[in-house]
């Protein structure tokens, strides 16, 4: 494909915070949000040239669905939760993460349900190796993919690490939605978990033309406002690459720390969920990197330069 500058807004347009009642944290229902993925993955899987791989993640997405109910998780303090969203500090932070019960509650559980389903030969071999690989070792392949040390990753191992970290994740967040309210700033990183977002959207309905950063491991939206980098902030104007002016996916890219994070429009299509649509998409970050932009986003399905054992999956 071939991307050119599309612009989409100015700076200064839609700079503040909104003054109306629009949400700036909005927190995930996990069986919700996995359902509409896995349903969007199949959907997507259809038509694409990555029908083997989408297909794939659907069946990985199906399978957190089908065993999240099961994940146990400690309570939190509301005052500390509180306290934590109102000064700009993670309640549910990956900063000291060690795995432990947790995750191998939350890998055994994965892997349970995904064995349920067909699988490809290819797709069972990669699973027989993550069982038989030693406790310690696989804990310690979950710590470094959640601190993003990718090179200390087993490319083809990245999927099922990533989905059964998501799963913590959504499950520990899901019981912050009555402190959501406490948040009330702006920030680059997630502001329940600490994570990089995978990608940004503007929403429609409630939400309607306000954009939102989601959250690549615990799924939660917060507010971002426009014609800002959301990697270095800069307050020079973004450029907005896509294949056309209508897609629904575009690339913001920054022309002082040459990073871009995917945005997408809702409006284009109802049916989009953002990390499925990330990555049904990766042609439009083939075509970035091309163009000099590094993607600052991250999709805890797959490590950054691994597309091809992607393809292979």
């Amino acid at each position: 494909m071939t991307v050119s500058a599309v612009k989409i807004i100015q700076p200064g347009e839609i700079q503040g915070l909104p003054d109306d009642e629009t949400p700036l944290l909005v927190l995930p229902l996990a069986k919700e949000i996995l359902k509409e993925r896995s349903t969007r993955l199949e959907q997507l899987a259809q038509d694409d040239s990555l029908k083997d791989w989408l297909g794939f993640c659907s069946k990985v997405a199906k399978a957190q669905f089908n065993s999240i109910d099961a994940i146990t998780t400690e309570v939190h303090e509301e005052k500390v939760v509180r306290e934590s969203l109102k000064h700009g500090m993670p309640p549910v932070s990956i900063g000291s993460w060690k795995a432990g019960s947790d995750w191998d509650q939350a890998f055994e559980l994965l892997i349970k349900a995904l064995e349920d389903q067909e699988l490809p030969e290819s797709v069972k071999k990669v699973v027989a190796s993550l069982k038989a690989s030693k406790g310690p070792e696989l804990r310690l392949h979950a710590e470094n993919f959640l601190q993003a040390n990718e090179s200390k990753i087993k490319p083809e191992w990245a999927p099922f690490i990533g989905a059964a970290l998501q799963m913590i994740w959504m499950k520990r967040v899901e019981q912050l939605t009555p402190y959501a309210s406490s948040y009330k700033g702006q920030s680059t990183l997630c502001p329940v978990c600490g994570s990089h977002p995978v990608a940004s959207v503007v929403r429609v309905g409630t939400r309607d033309a306000h954009r939102y950063l989601v959250c690549s491991l615990c799924s939660s939206e917060w507010y971002a406002t426009r014609a800002r980098c959301t990697n270095c902030e800069t307050p020079k104007e973004v450029n907005m690459l896509g294949e056309t002016k209508e897609s629904l996916i575009q690339g913001e890219c920054c022309d002082d720390c040459h990073g871009y994070l995917k945005i997408m429009y809702q409006s284009r299509d109802p049916m989009m969920e953002v990390m499925a649509d990330d990555l049904a998409s990766i042609q439009v970050d083939l075509a970035l990197s091309n163009e000099g932009y590094q993607r600052t986003g991250r999709n805890m399905f797959f490590m950054v330069g691994s597309e091809t054992e992607e393809k292979d999956s």
